[in-house]
C-alpha cells in the first residue's frame, strides 16, 4: 500500500504535472525533412519537438552577423501573440536568482513577440497560450559556430502560476 502513492507521484510527474524547474534546449535540428527542433513546454514541465501538437511553447534560435557568424540569439514561440516581457537584467547570478525568487506578482510590462537579444541573468515573464504566467531566468546562454552553423543553447529556471492568476507561488 505504501509502494502506490510513489507510483502514482512517479506517472504524475512523468506527465508534467510539475510547476517548476530547470531546462536546457538548444537550437539543433533532427529529422530528415521536414526537420524540427526540441523546445519546452511549461504546462507540460517536458521537452516537446516542435512538429508535435501542441508544440513547444519555447525554442531558441541563433542569431548570425551579416558574416553568417553567431552572434547572439532569441527565443521564439509558436503562439502568435506577445508572450515575452522582460521583468530585469542583472549583472550576476545572486541578483538574478534573488529577482527571480521574489517576483511574486506579474506586473505591468511591454509584451513582445519574441525574447530578442537574450543573455545570462535576465529574468522574463512568459504567457502561455493558455494564458497562465510563467517566470523564467536564463541560467546559462553557450553561443558558438559550429561546422554545422550557428550554434545556441539556454538553460533556463522556470516556475508556472498554472491557474491563470497573476500571483506566483513558492
Amino acid at each position: 500500500m505504501m509502494i502506490l502513492p510513489g507510483i502514482i507521484e512517479s506517472c504524475l510527474k512523468e506527465r508534467g504535472t510539475d510547476n517548476a524547474g530547470e531546462f536546457t534546449i538548444d537550437n539543433n535540428l533532427y529529422g530528415y525533412g521536414p526537420y524540427y527542433a526540441i523546445g519546452f513546454s511549461f504546462e507540460q514541465a517536458r521537452e516537446l519537438k516542435t512538429n508535435d501538437s501542441p508544440e513547444p511553447d519555447i525554442t531558441v534560435h541563433a542569431r548570425t552577423d551579416a558574416q553568417g557568424n553567431v552572434s547572439g540569439a532569441y527565443l521564439d514561440t509558436p503562439n502568435l501573440q506577445a508572450s515575452y516581457a522582460l521583468a530585469g537584467e542583472f549583472d550576476t547570478d545572486t541578483e538574478a536568482k534573488d529577482f527571480f525568487n521574489n517576483l511574486l506578482e506579474v506586473g505591468t510590462y511591454t509584451w513582445y513577440l519574441f525574447a530578442d537579444n537574450i543573455s545570462e541573468h535576465q529574468v522574463y515573464v512568459f504567457k502561455t497560450r493558455k494564458d497562465n504566467y510563467v517566470k523564467f531566468r536564463i541560467k546559462d546562454l553557450v553561443l558558438n559556430d559550429t561546422e554545422n552553423g550557428p550554434y545556441a543553447q539556454v538553460t533556463i529556471e522556470w516556475r508556472i502560476q498554472p491557474d491563470g492568476s497573476t500571483t506566483f507561488s513558492q
